[in-house]
């Protein structure tokens, strides 16, 4: 009996897509390079768990904003005086979304994130694709080898040592 198992499949405009994290072979959303609906190109990108937080803490902020009628100016006293409860109590599908980054999102503060975000695109991590800089800012590896089990793309790009560095260097955030 073998002990291999067959590739994830998938199928993409009626063809079958052999996937395969490894080698960074994640279907079409995920190139480097992406073709708009109008024919522009535009970078990929993949946001870490906590960057999804963020995103959807301001966008239900300014939901309520203009549900109350005050779609104007950000105002940050305004941003203290709405918890994540009130904000996400009406809409299930959010609500649990929510939950499930509070839960999993390594980084709480916009602060920390972008602190982070700085880290993980140094020049020296100009060879990782976006994809695996979001893993990174999503897990919460030990050590290299498990982000390299976890990562598998990165076992022909960072020494152990590098990948090492920089995940002690995210730990000090989270």
């Amino acid at each position: 009996m073998s002990a291999t198992r067959p590739r994830p499949r998938r199928l993409i405009n009626g063809v079958i897509e052999d996937v395969d994290a490894s080698v960074l072979k994640l279907g079409p959303e995920f190139e480097v390079k992406q073709v708009s609906h109008d024919g522009e190109e535009s970078p990929l990108i993949a946001l870490n768990l906590s960057e999804v937080r963020l995103l959807m803490m301001a966008a239900m902020r300014q939901r309520k904003r203009e549900m109350n009628g005050q779609g104007g100016a950000y105002d940050e006293m305004e941003q203290d005086d709405m918890d994540e409860e009130e904000l996400l109590s009406s809409n299930q599908i959010v609500r649990k979304t929510q939950e499930y980054l509070s839960i999993f999102a390594r980084f709480r503060d916009e602060d920390t994130v972008s602190a982070v975000e700085h880290i993980l695109k140094t020049p020296e991590n100009a060879d990782l694709h976006p994809f695996e800089i979001a893993q990174l800012g999503s897990l919460s590896c030990e050590d290299a080898e498990e982000a390299k089990t976890l990562i598998p793309s990165l076992a022909n790009k960072k020494s152990d040592q590098e990948l090492q560095a920089l995940l002690d260097s995210l730990r000090r955030y989270g």
